[in-house]
């Protein structure tokens, strides 16, 4: 026993110092070998002019193969560094944007850039104008069965906006996010938000408040009743016999989608008044007009006759 700990801890001082020597010659190796970490970066547009605005989609972070020491590479899994591609002498229309000449910040001293995917970018920039708007309101869904818009308001009708030339060349009016008609039953004002594309479209007063009023009443149908009979009143008996064109009429109306056709002809009264005729007429011949009453909701659109004749001869 006495003999292992003679040789363990003979020459310690040499041993220890050995010990330590080979560490930091380890150490020292490995942080100088270079080895490849591959990043996703996120990407940065500088400087980009306030009149112009980029209108295609574009990858907000490119994937990148960077070289260098361990000791170097270790902070970028934590703080990945970003790509600013600079901007401020970019023009109207197509740009090719080569990511190997922008600027990496973040990236140390020592590290470098072996692989970007992808290694250049094709913007299309669009410049932007001031111009004022009509608002239209975007529905979505039906209204329940026997209801119908009768009116849409919008307030207000118009607005300014910040908006590209682009935008404008297949649009002339700003739509609402859409309203479900399939929950209205009655008229409705309702707030509304604006469509607008995030790069085209911009409301400059971003105070402005946009209401909705919506219209709601019943659907509305047309209806064709035949053979309503007419009523003809203040027939004065010494006329004696009469002769008469037509004992019905035939209506069209507007009436509400629900509302049945028999009730209409219950309610409706249709009547010639023969006050007017008078026997000391030589001819005995006139001309009379046709009067309706139709229900509150019932729009009359045609009648056929509008007027009967009457003949008659003296006693």
């Amino acid at each position: 026993m006495e003999q292992i700990r003679s040789i363990l801890f003979r020459n310690l001082t040499l041993k220890i110092l050995s010990l330590v020597l080979a560490s930091a010659l380890w150490f020292f190796v490995s942080g100088r070998s270079k080895t490849e970490l591959a990043l996703s970066v996120p990407v940065e547009f500088a400087s980009l002019p306030t009149t112009m605005t980029i209108v295609n989609k574009v990858p907000t972070s490119i994937h990148i193969r960077v070289k260098g020491t361990k000791t170097l590479l270790r902070p970028l899994t934590v703080n990945p560094p970003s790509l600013s591609v600079d901007m401020s002498s970019s023009k109207s229309g197509k740009n090719i944007i080569h990511l190997a000449q922008e600027t990496f910040n973040g990236l140390p001293l020592g590290v470098d850039v072996v692989n970007l995917d992808p290694e250049i970018l094709t913007l299309y920039l669009d410049r932007f104008i001031e111009a004022t708007l009509p608002i239209k309101l975007k529905t979505k869904g039906s209204l329940p069965r026997g209801f119908q818009i009768r009116d849409i308001i919008i307030t207000p009708k118009m607005a300014k906006f910040r908006v590209s030339e682009e935008y404008l060349k297949e649009h002339s009016t700003v739509l609402t996010e859409p309203i479900d008609l399939s929950q209205l039953r009655q008229t409705t004002k309702i707030k509304v938000n604006l469509m607008t594309p995030p790069g085209e479209l911009k409301l400059l007063n971003l105070e402005t408040k946009i209401t909705a009023t919506v219209t709601i009443g019943e659907a509305l149908a047309q209806r064709v009743i035949k053979g309503i009979r007419i009523n003809f009143l203040n027939r004065d008996e010494a006329l004696g016999r009469i002769g008469i064109s037509n004992y019905f009429v035939d209506l069209v109306v507007e009436c509400p989608l629900l509302m049945q056709v028999d009730n209409i002809r219950k309610k409706t009264n249709v009547k010639v008044d023969l006050a007017d005729l008078k026997i000391d007429n030589e001819k005995g011949y006139y001309r009379l007009p046709v009067k309706i009453s139709l229900p509150e909701t019932v729009k009359l659109l045609a009648m056929d006759p509008t007027e009967v004749e009457i003949v008659f001869k003296k006693k």
